[in-house]
């Protein structure tokens, strides 16, 4: 149990809140606060939803360094790579691979997993002479199947019963009280994951959609004790489902140059949950269709723990869209009660996507994602 309470301060476990309790030691995923930038993470049935042939993109995040430290500060960093390919009558078959790595506290808990998956997006309204004509929708399903890693670096972890008392520090030669024979260094472990989206687009810059991720189907195995040598308990990963939804809407009629982008995401892990909502406005002036600017704020809430909800972060959002690349800065004002001794900062975020645009034959139109 004291090896779990350690874990609990220095453990990868949802980044934005601390969401690991100390009587569970079934960690939470990392994940970032620009959701759609990192569209792999959110939902497997995301993969090929853009305009283009192929797209390739980047995101970093840094949180709680003014609590730990620099040094022991919570690094995520992800990769992800899309392509997709026309099949039969006006549907796509989309392809993906997403790579994330988080490092986190002095024990410097290390999670890292490697997917690929495949969607297919079927076609189901637009075009034609029907009354729908002016509503092009897809339904699409996808699936991932990866494998993961988890690892701790046992010998930067100090215990209570290290604790001197005479100089306020730790002596790392004093017995621990834990079974260091039954640690694990590493545990690699399979992972399959699924997701359904739904999108429509009404029109220039006007569309609406909703998804749905299941992540973890197989709830695998995580703990890093070995329990042919120990008593410790079976620790698997929780099953995560993500639900999301929001869209585009144009304001001011064709010729104007801002539209609003309204958007929901909601995370349920385990005993934990996120609700997460916000709204960005994008200014992309007809005239300049290469160039978008793109604000946005976004409140989080969160359970501490399995008891009441709490206002977790505020988290603003810039974006830059320029010909085929996407980029975007976001900082997440810490609101909640650990705010009294990290100040409010929370975390800051960088991402950047390229998108080879190509032309098919026939076009598939795509929602923007704030």
């Amino acid at each position: 149990m004291k090896l779990f309470c350690k874990l609990a301060l220095v453990g990868s476990i949802g980044l934005g809140t601390v969401l690991l309790s100390v009587q569970e030691a079934n960690a939470q995923d990392p994940r970032y606060s620009q959701y759609y930038q990192a569209p792999l993470r959110l939902n497997p049935a995301m993969a090929g939803v853009f305009d283009g042939i192929w797209r390739v993109g980047a995101n970093f995040r840094s949180q709680w360094g003014s609590v730990n430290g620099a040094s022991n500060a919570y690094y995520t960093y992800a990769l992800g790579a899309e392509y997709k390919l026309p099949a039969f009558k006006g549907d796509y078959v989309g392809l993906g691979f997403s790579a994330l790595t988080d490092v986190s506290g002095g024990g410097q808990y290390n999670v890292t997993d490697v997917n690929i998956g495949a969607t297919y997006m079927k076609k189901l309204t637009g075009g034609g002479r029907s009354y729908r004509r002016t509503l092009t929708s897809y339904l699409v399903a996808g699936a991932q199947l990866g494998f993961g890693q988890r690892s701790v670096n046992w010998v930067n972890l100090t215990y209570s019963t290290q604790y001197q008392v005479a100089d306020n520090s730790y002596d790392p030669n004093s017995f621990s009280g834990e079974n260091t024979g039954a640690m694990r260094g590493t545990r690699f472990y399979p992972d399959i994951s699924a997701g359904l989206l739904w999108y429509g687009v009404m029109g220039e810059r006007k569309s609406i959609y909703a998804g749905v991720g299941l992540f973890h189907l197989n709830r695998p195995e995580i703990s890093l004790f070995n329990r042919t040598v120990s008593s410790a308990a079976l620790e698997r990963l929780y099953s995560r489902f993500t639900v999301h939804a929001g869209g585009e809407f144009l304001v001011g009629g064709r010729g104007s140059a801002i539209s609003l982008l309204p958007g929901a995401v909601g995370m349920f892990q385990g005993p934990t949950m996120e609700f997460n909502m916000g709204m960005g406005i994008k200014y992309q002036a007809p005239r300049y269709d290469d160039f978008a600017f793109r604000l946005s704020i976004w409140t989080r809430l969160a359970n501490r723990l399995e008891t009441d909800i709490d206002a977790d972060a505020i988290m603003v959002v810039l974006g830059i869209d320029y010909q085929t690349f996407q980029f975007a800065v976001s900082y997440d004002v810490n609101t909640s009660t650990l705010s009294r001794a990290s100040n409010g900062q929370g975390a800051l975020e960088f991402s950047v996507i390229y998108t080879h645009s190509g032309d098919y034959a026939r076009g598939q139109v795509c929602p923007a994602f704030n």
